[in-house]
């Protein structure tokens, strides 16, 4: 019967799907009564709306989630998703926000990422309650508006006492199970960078974001002595580093100046030891060239308790678990100004090692250096016992529809599933599947939708009990 259901709603799905791409949901500058700007705004209204048509209850959580509910009982069960998307980009071949429907497939921003399980999310819970299958709780799905920006949207659906699942997941990864996510800290970090002799650093910046492994990274050298310039300019001709980095120089004669350019090549934070740093590699440059005082001590100490490793080991925290794997180090921009240098740490930590295991010997480290803090953020690990009733539901309601034994994941990444406690990233991606997510032309087929709403209203029944 919930079959049947799910697959005569079909249409009404994909139709729904498409409405909701056409709705720009960037997220942008605050707005009066929109606090992640109007586009996620007007999809977290529209949604709203929507939701009570199909007949459920709602709530606008301060225009920055939302949630949709059916069923009764004392505890809920939740679908957690998010409305707001990346910008579009370049590069389609088809209008980003036409949602538009061809050979088996819907294109359109945020149709993969997330608006698409979303929508799912209320179909599946809609031919639940279609079904007369009683339950023993409520099912609500969550949808916020900032995951793409911090998800600060569910920092304050927790903050302001909103009520918390039971037991819930959220389609925002992929499948199997995602149940165990690394903790993550961050940290930017300084060192004093007063120039001193007549070779002096004028510039030193590189990187895009701290969770990046720094591609490229371009510092400016001026000396008035031509030899010495030639020297920096015959050194860098004859520089050999890890292999897929490269390292261009270029003299101004006229300004005094070599402008040098070190390429590395990019990897996520998660897992920096698939890249190859810039700064790794340009400090291993500089330690030649003999700088004097502050600027040669930065990059000497850089080297020293940094460099190439991606494990913390000359930092003191090199550490691992059986469930996750080893703990990584990241450095993903750096930049000096106003007499200091600073660069960023980005810290992958295993599941079942707790925040001041890292940071007590982390910090001793940097101040035994003469390293200051300047900021830190941190992201506790989400670890779910496989033996959970949680995992066995998602186990059991993947393979029942997919055929396929339902593996456990472990991750370096973060997902939306930390930001609410008994929730754990399930779907909607499949194993060995190539979804372009965050690219142009970001699509999801018509089969696969049908098959997560299969997935999702299995779980749903299972984690909220039928009477």
């Amino acid at each position: 019967m919930l079959s049947q259901k799910i697959d005569a709603m079909k249409d009404d799905l994909i139709v729904a799907l498409q409405e909701s791409i056409r709705i720009p949901s960037v997220g942008g500058d605050p707005e009066e009564g929109a606090p992640f700007g109007a586009g996620p705004r007007k999809s977290l209204d529209w949604t709203l709306a929507f939701a009570e048509k199909m007949g459920f209850r709602t709530k606008n959580v301060e225009n920055v989630a939302g949630w949709a509910e059916m069923g009764e009982g004392d505890e809920m069960v939740a679908v957690l998703g998010h409305l707001d998307v990346v910008p579009e980009g370049k590069g389609w071949t088809v209008d980003p926000w036409g949602g538009e429907l061809k050979d088996g497939m819907i294109y359109g921003r945020g149709v993969l990422d997330n608006k698409g399980p979303v929508m799912v999310g209320l179909f599946a819970a809609k031919a639940i309650f279609d079904s007369g299958i009683a339950l023993k709780r409520r099912i609500r799905v969550i949808f916020g508006t900032n995951e793409e920006r911090g998800s600060k949207c569910m920092k304050r659906y927790v903050e302001v006492g909103e009520e918390l699942p039971a037991a819930g997941f959220t389609p925002d990864a992929e499948y199997p199970i995602i149940y165990a996510e690394k903790g993550i800290l961050t940290y930017t970090l300084s060192l004093p960078f007063a120039p001193s002799g007549e070779m002096k650093l004028l510039s030193l910046e590189g990187g895009v974001a701290a969770n990046v492994v720094m591609a490229e990274v371009k510092a400016e050298i001026t000396d008035p002595r031509p030899e010495c310039r030639r020297r920096i300019m015959d050194a860098a001709a004859a520089w050999k580093g890890p292999e897929g980095s490269a390292l261009g120089a270029a003299e101004d004669a006229g300004r005094h100046v070599v402008t040098l350019e070190m390429k590395g090549h990019p990897a996520h934070g998660s897992t920096p030891e698939k890249g190859i740093n810039a700064l790794a590699c340009l400090s291993d440059f500089m330690n030649g060239l003999g700088l004097k005082g502050e600027q040669g001590d930065f990059f000497a100490r850089f080297s020293k308790l940094v460099g190439f490793e991606t494990d913390g080991a000359s930092l003191g925290i090199a550490m691992s678990d059986d469930v996750s794997g080893a703990l990584t180090a990241c450095v993903g921009v750096v930049k000096i100004a106003n007499g200091r240098a600073t660069f960023t740490l980005n810290i992958r930590y295993p599941v079942t090692k707790e925040e001041k295991e890292i940071t007590g010997p982390l910090l001793e480290t940097l101040a035994r250096n003469g390293i200051g803090v300047e900021s830190a953020t941190s992201a506790n690990p989400l670890y779910m016992p496989p033996e959970s009733r949680l995992i066995k539901a998602l186990q059991k309601a993947y393979t029942e529809v997919t055929g396929e034994e339902a593996e456990l994941l472990a991750i370096g990444g973060g997902t939306y599933a930390k930001t609410m406690p008994n929730v754990v990233a399930f779907g909607p991606v499949f194993p060995g599947q190539t979804y372009k997510i965050h690219e142009e032309d970001e699509c999801w087929s018509v089969e696969d939708i049908m098959k997560n709403a299969h997935i999702m209203a299995k779980v749903l029944v299972e984690l909220a009990e039928r009477k």
